[in-house]
């Protein structure tokens, strides 16, 4: 493209900030295989994500001194939704995602889902196997959601944000990534050279709201897919599930349908790998092993339940 004088115009590049987590071990109802997924948020500076998640937190009421400001400050963690509170700032983030309006322009995010059962073995570092794994899946991840993102652009990585776990003390994790996406893709670079690790604690960093919004969808979606296991407090959970079902389904049914009514499109993606159990060498060749096709074992939970009552 030219100017009025005809000098070629630049695209501007696109600034980002990545957040990411991840879910492991997950065994498949059906087959009983394990698996492990990664979760990632990338927020496009231009369009910020984290003033919209905080305001979606406390309702846009700042007031300490508000009887609803303590509900709302709760730190959200998946797998410990177990009271009204919780569940209520979770469930505006989901609505959040699932409204284009408010959305389409600020978040952005993708899941891969690994079948741990069907990697072989001889094609990672067996002294930390899950970290070698993840290393590398984890470099996939974010080079597919960037490129399908944003695509034909010149990316930007602000910073790395990895909720805090095992893989802060890997030799390689905290900066290996970087350092191979940089020499290796022309049209992304980076102002970061290492991971940031951030826990949960949004009191400590309000970064760490955009880590519990990452770890929410992928909780609501790997439960969609693996179920909830029944407890006192699992019906939190189950209204969550039930809300954000109809928007999974569509990632998985229809990820290119650019006329969703969730404008999820090349926006908000899940993919699974490999279909079938690899062989030596064959993980970073075999393009065509990833796949979206999943049964949803939460749907047939649900489904059970609603015999058994009737």
């Amino acid at each position: 493209m030219k100017d009025l004088f005809g000098n070629q115009i630049e695209d501007k590049p696109v600034v980002v900030n990545i957040y990411a987590d991840e879910v492991q071990p997950k065994e498949c109802p059906y087959t009983k295989e394990k698996w492990f997924y990664i979760g990632i948020v990338v927020e496009n500076l231009e369009h910020p994500l984290l003033d919209d998640i905080i305001d979606e937190r406390y309702c846009n009421n700042f007031d300490k001194d508000s009887p609803y400001y303590a509900k709302n400050d709760r730190i959200i963690h998946w797998s410990e939704i177990n009271d009204a509170d919780t569940k209520n700032i979770s469930k505006r983030w989901l609505e959040y995602i699932l409204n284009p309006e408010k959305s389409r322009k600020k978040f952005f995010a993708y899941i891969l889902g690994v079948n741990n059962s069907k990697l072989n073995k001889e094609e990672f570092n067996t002294n930390n196997e899950f970290n070698s794994k993840y290393n590398r899946f984890f470099r996939s991840a974010i080079l597919y959601a960037l490129e399908t993102f944003y695509p034909n652009k010149q990316i930007i990585v602000q910073n790395i944000f990895h909720e805090e776990g095992q893989q802060k003390h890997h030799q390689y994790f905290p900066w290996h990534c970087i350092y191979r996406m940089e020499r290796d893709k022309q049209n992304i670079s980076f102002m970061c050279h290492k991971i940031t690790f951030l826990s949960k604690d949004h009191k400590e960093e309000k970064k760490s709201n955009l880590i519990q919004l990452c770890d929410a969808f992928l909780g609501v979606c790997t439960s969609i897919i693996h179920g909830i296991e029944s407890s006192k407090s699992s019906e939190y959970r189950e209204e969550l599930v039930a809300l954000f079902l109809p928007l999974l389904q569509r990632m998985i049914e229809e990820p290119g349908n650019i006329n969703s009514s969730y404008a999820h499109a090349n926006r908000i993606i899940i993919r699974f790998f490999p279909k079938k159990k690899t062989k030596p060498d064959e993980i970073t060749r075999l393009l065509n092993q990833f796949y979206i096709e999943r049964k949803l074992y939460w749907v047939e939970q649900k489904s059970k339940q609603l015999s058994f009552h009737f």
